[in-house]
């Protein structure tokens, strides 16, 4: 529902993928920032494949980052990266990572990468990369580059598929500059660029911003499925730092896409209520939860308090022929003080195969003393998300930096079954990931 990559997945089993080009003399161990994300099939073999990144304090440069693919394969993920890009300059190259979905026609899934940081004649005025796919993998150089040309913009801070919001049977991108101004301070604002048979325009197709200082529209941004079963994709915006009626309480926003152009207006927004709540740091499609054939959409507000502070609280909001309604169809809240649920959502896929998707979620706290980090899998069905969950923790997997980037694999090994990438962790001097595959049971402990 959300794009084609999100169909199903897998047999249990986890697995690390080593990267070992990480050396001893770079190992990274100060590296607070990584990001997971499926890549779709790149090279049409029939795989999805995965992106992985880490962009901060990393290869002796602060900042630089670097991205790798890996494939996947009839027996998994293969251990070593197929493909790998760096940045150079303190770029935060890697901050944001994705899929593209195919923006050019040509039958192979195309990733995007920002670089938030990136200074080329305005200081950290970002940049987006977008790599073509081919039966060869990603291109080694990229096919498009986009500037924020604005200091300090931030431009790349979020990237992600847009879907088809045009209908023209080409996936178009969407990228979030949260720190824009444009007659308000950090206000932020979001570029879509569609894709063609040339492949991306330079020119966006459609921008909006969010008309308030220190607002941070464009914070995270994603696809939203075809909320309205209209065929024409959606998309949703989170801009965490929004006030209305509570300082900070954050908002979300749905744009839909038509023939003549997306909704100048939004369709829809979302709130907290509830003042640092950051409602909208995390947005994203969360597949189709219930069956009705209409995507639904899952909001994360990591800092939102229930009698402990910074417990963190997921939002569903469920499609419709009418779109969303004005209050969320399904919430969960987090019971873990600092335990920021939340900071991370995405759709899991079809992890069990019963033909409703999955919503995966992080929740994570970087404490010296005891860092927390959980990753909770909660199960579609007919009436909804059920309100169980499998927890995925340190007891568990041990090392593991769970919570702070989740993401739906695709089907890596072409089982029917979606899995699931939930964090990395260090061992001895190199870096894995953590894959959770699925199966017609589920995901069950190890």
């Amino acid at each position: 529902m959300c794009t084609r990559f999100l169909s199903k997945t897998l047999l249990f089993a986890v697995t690390a993928l080593v990267f070992s080009s990480f050396s001893r003399s770079h190992r990274p161990e100060n590296a607070v920032g990584y990001y997971l994300s499926p890549a779709g099939d790149v090279n049409g073999d029939g795989y999805s494949d995965v992106l992985v990144s880490v962009y901060n304090n990393v290869f002796g440069v602060s900042k630089d980052g670097r991205v790798q693919l890996f494939l996947g394969t009839g027996n998994g993920i293969g251990s070593a990266a197929a493909w790998t890009s760096e940045g150079k300059g303190g770029t935060n190259y890697g901050e944001s990572i994705g899929s593209a979905g195919d923006v050019n026609g040509d039958g192979y899934f195309d990733v995007v990468v920002g670089a938030p940081r990136f200074s080329n004649g305005e200081e950290n005025e970002g940049a987006v990369f977008v790599y073509y796919g081919s039966p060869s993998g990603l291109d080694t150089n990229p096919s498009w580059i986009m500037e924020g040309n604005q200091a300090n913009a931030f431009f790349g801070a979020s990237v992600s598929t847009a879907g088809d919001v045009n209908k023209d049977g080409y996936a178009d991108v969407v990228v979030g500059a949260s720190y824009y101004d444009d007659g308000e301070t950090n206000e932020g604002k979001i570029f879509v660029y569609l894709g063609s048979a040339s492949g991306l325009g330079k020119t966006p197709y459609f921008t909006a911003q969010s008309d308030q200082v220190n607002a941070f529209f464009g914070k995270s941004v994603s696809s939203a499925g075809d909320v309205n079963h209209d065929g024409f994709g959606d998309i949703v915006v989170g801009a965490p730092g929004y006030d209305h009626g509570q300082t900070n309480e954050g908002r979300a926003y749905l744009y839909l896409g038509t023939y003549g152009g997306m909704t100048q207006a939004p369709a829809w927004t979302g709130e907290s209520n509830q003042a640092d709540a950051s409602f909208g740091n995390s947005v994203a499609c969360a597949g189709d939860l219930n069956g009705d054939g209409f995507s639904d959409v899952v909001v994360g507000a990591n800092r939102f308090d229930d009698k402990m502070s910074n417990v963190g609280k997921l939002f569903v909001y469920m499609g419709s022929a009418n779109g969303f309604s004005l209050y969320p169809d399904w919430t969960m809240t987090g019971n873990q003080i600092d335990g920021n649920l939340g900071i991370s959502v995405n759709a899991a896929g079809d992890i069990n195969g019963d033909g409703y998707g999955e919503l995966i979620a992080g929740a994570y706290s970087n404490n010296v003393q005891d860092p927390i980090g959980n990753v909770f899998i909660y199960y579609g069905s007919r009436t909804g998300v059920s309100t169980n969950s499998i927890i995925l923790n340190k007891q568990n997997y041990p090392g593991v930096n769970l919570g702070l980037s989740v993401a739906t694999a695709g089907d890596i090994n072409g089982d029917g079954y979606a899995d699931i990438m939930a964090g990395v962790s260090q061992s001895g001097q190199e870096w894995k990931l953590t894959l959770v595959k699925g199966s017609a049971k589920g995901l069950t402990h190890p």
